[in-house]
């Protein structure tokens, strides 16, 4: 290893890796957690789509069946309200 300039602080690896850990968690208690930037809406959106392209077939069934219970009670809402619209017209 070469010498270290007199005007330099000089770490070996673990030295290095120590004051970084020392330091990450100084800053962590003084701000009170890491800082996470906002998520936009985009990047909401792709996660999101991701997540449900990975979903097992049960979970997709788990999420498909209320679904389609709820699509129908709303469709046959709908249908009511335009039968009962052509009956008074």
């Amino acid at each position: 290893m070469s010498e270290c300039p007199e005007e330099l602080v000089c770490f070996t690896e673990q030295e290095w890796l120590d004051f970084l850990l020392e330091y990450e968690v100084e800053i962590i208690d003084e701000v009170g957690g890491l800082p996470v930037a906002p998520t936009s809406d985009a990047q909401a959106i792709s996660d999101f789509t991701w997540e449900i392209l990975f979903l097992s077939p049960w979970e997709l069934a788990y999420i498909a069946l209320p679904m389609s219970v709820l699509a129908f009670y709303g469709l046959s809402i709908y249908a009511l309200f335009k039968k009962i619209q052509k009956r008074y017209q």
